[in-house]
């Protein structure tokens, strides 16, 4: 299951996402040459596209589509994407290779800085100050996110409030922004994220590469202090040495053994039912519910 293919009745949903694409490929196609075939490739790898949607979502039924939103904050994620690819040395990204791998790292770091600018230049179309604000401040943590990840790296002491707090600056202020670009609620959109996040670092210890569109394990080699693997550390050395840059073997077999993961989706269901009950007045009320059950009942 995606975590969007349970939102396809929606009215209107699919046509608005249509047009989110179309607006993507013209901003990856403006410019020919380096920049396009990197964000063609990029763009190609496709996503959930989870973030407009939920700009979308968070608009008034009836209201002009926020399709200049969407587009914003998808060009946001999409450049850091090929960012932390780089930085992570990831060289699959959706069961793709992943663009730094293909056209050199300078030419990915780039075109990444090039989608980032982008996001702004189309907001700052819509004449209005306070969404370009609402991306700057999300670009922001963003930025304090990434540098956090690095801090903790091959840290089995992270704190589970530190790993929370990473969690909320990648991934809960992105999905925060979205929702405030299309009218919603900021708080829905950071508890979404953080519970999105866990959902993504169990995958990464029990998903198939064929389902989730990277290796298993990758966390663990990177030495990234997830909740499941911070959880499994306290208990099994063999998991703790992993993480702190020993051998593998083994490691992610105990990672399951010890509950760990169990015990971070139930993290995730916490997240997500605070996600719920912070969307009183919502108004689209039952959609939102039912994109937060598809966020944490996935297998990619």
């Amino acid at each position: 299951m995606t975590a969007l293919s349970t939102m396809s009745t929606v009215e209107g949903l699919a046509g608005y996402l249509e047009e989110v694409e179309e607006r993507l490929a013209g901003v990856v196609e403006a410019h020919p040459g380096t920049v396009a075939a990197v964000g063609s490739d990029a763009l190609a790898a496709g996503g959930k596209r989870m973030r407009p949607a939920l700009t979308f979502l968070s608009s008034r039924p009836g209201s002009t589509p926020p399709v200049t939103e969407g587009t914003a904050i998808e060009l946001v994620h999409m450049a850091s994407l090929v960012h932390d690819d780089i930085v992570d040395e990831a060289r699959l990204r959706r069961g793709r290779a992943a663009a730094w791998t293909a056209h050199g790292p300078f030419a990915a770091k780039a075109t990444g800085d090039h989608l980032f600018a982008r996001a702004f230049v189309t907001l700052a179309a819509t004449g209005s100050v306070e969404p370009v604000a609402a991306l700057a401040e999300a670009s922001l943590a963003l930025a304090r996110g990434e540098a956090l990840q690095r801090l903790q790296r091959r840290d089995p002491e992270t704190s589970i409030e530190a790993y929370v707090e990473r969690c909320a600056l990648k991934t809960g202020s992105l999905f925060a922004a979205a929702c405030v670009l299309g009218g919603g609620s900021a708080e829905f959109g950071r508890l979404l994220g953080i519970a999105f996040q866990i959902v993504d670092d169990v995958l990464d210890c029990s998903g198939e590469t064929i389902e989730t569109g990277k290796v298993p394990g990758t966390d663990l080699r990177d030495g990234t202090p997830t909740l499941p693997l911070l959880l499994a550390a306290r208990e099994d050395v063999v998991v703790r040495r992993a993480l702190e840059g020993g051998s593998l073997e083994g490691a992610l077999v105990r990672v399951a053994a010890s509950g760990a993961l169990e015990r971070s989706r139930e993290t995730a269901l916490d997240y997500a039912r605070r996600a719920r009950a912070s969307l009183n007045g919502a108004v689209r009320r039952e959609e939102l519910e039912a994109l937060v059950d598809a966020v944490v009942d996935r297998d990619r």
